[in-house]
């Protein structure tokens, strides 16, 4: 039960900080009944006039606070929002890979063009010895055959 009656109780706590119209009621109260006998009422009066001024007051500066406030926040969202673009473009600039140097890109010419040779005499390399392997089956095929014959062995 407690429980559902803390949202309320807290909802309350700036109404009961803020308002000390029962405290200051209670002080002219007893002020008016303490000096209002030795005092004038024009005296009174010009003490209703300050209660009234310093509670328009409060209530107008808590507004003026509030719409400050207001103003300066989204004055620094913006300058922070603003600070943050630089920083990102800033950020992209530096991202930037610088080009190659000529000599560089020459040496990556170079490596493209041995890696290519290595291909090609591989490549070759692997061309002769295929060669080398159907010139010895046709050599091996040949005495095979003058064996056969030689021996008179029918296929």
């Amino acid at each position: 039960y407690s429980v559902l009656l803390l949202p309320l109780e807290l909802y309350k706590v700036p109404i009961r900080i803020l308002d000390h119209r029962v405290f200051v009621n209670g002080e002219i109260e007893t002020f008016l009944e303490n000096f209002e006998v030795r005092r004038n009422d024009s005296e009174v009066e010009k003490l209703f006039q300050v209660t009234e001024t310093v509670g328009s007051l409060k209530y107008d500066l808590s507004e003026r606070c509030i719409a400050s406030g207001a103003e300066n926040l989204n004055q620094l969202n913006r300058e922070v929002n603003h600070l943050l673009d630089r920083v990102n473009e800033l950020l992209a600039k530096a991202k930037v890979e610088p080009t190659p140097s000529s000599q560089l890109q020459e040496k990556r010419l170079a490596r493209e063009q041995k890696r290519a040779e290595f291909l090609n005499n591989l490549e070759h390399g692997y061309q002769r010895i295929e060669n080398s392997f159907e010139e010895k089956e046709e050599e091996i095929a040949e005495l095979y055959s003058d064996l056969q014959l030689k021996l008179n062995i029918a296929k």
